[in-house]
């Protein structure tokens, strides 16, 4: 059940971006613009990793996440809750939590398969 205590998603959004301004995660360079993951050029770059260090705002930022979810796509929209390796797999596995999913995680590269003496390979 969504509970009727949280906020519109106008007032998510805006105490959302000040919980990232007040743990400094949102940065600006407008003249060496920030190159993104997808490797486009930005003005601006939020890093989500911070979070981890902040209990009380990370906590906050996955129900809101968790609750845009519900309200937007519904319950039962999806099956699994996926993250990027490394910095996408804490922030998966609190929403999967909280959605009551099970979650998985994606890696950039396949692992290398080894076998050692006495072990299967995997």
């Amino acid at each position: 059940m969504i509970p009727a205590s949280f906020p519109p998603k106008e007032e998510i959004a805006r105490l959302t971006a000040r919980a990232f301004l007040e743990i400094g995660a949102v940065h600006f360079n407008a003249r060496e613009p920030f190159t993104l993951a997808s490797g486009l050029p930005s003005p601006t770059y939020i890093d989500c990793r911070k979070l981890i260090s902040y209990p009380r705002i990370r906590s906050t930022l996955m129900d809101f996440l968790a609750v845009t979810v519900m309200r937007e796509a519904g319950f039962e929209a999806f099956d699994n809750i996926a993250g990027g390796e490394t910095a996408g797999i804490p922030f998966a596995a609190l929403v999967a939590e909280r959605l009551a999913l099970p979650m998985t995680y994606v890696r950039k590269k396949p692992k290398a398969t080894v076998a050692t003496p006495g072990s299967r390979a995997r």
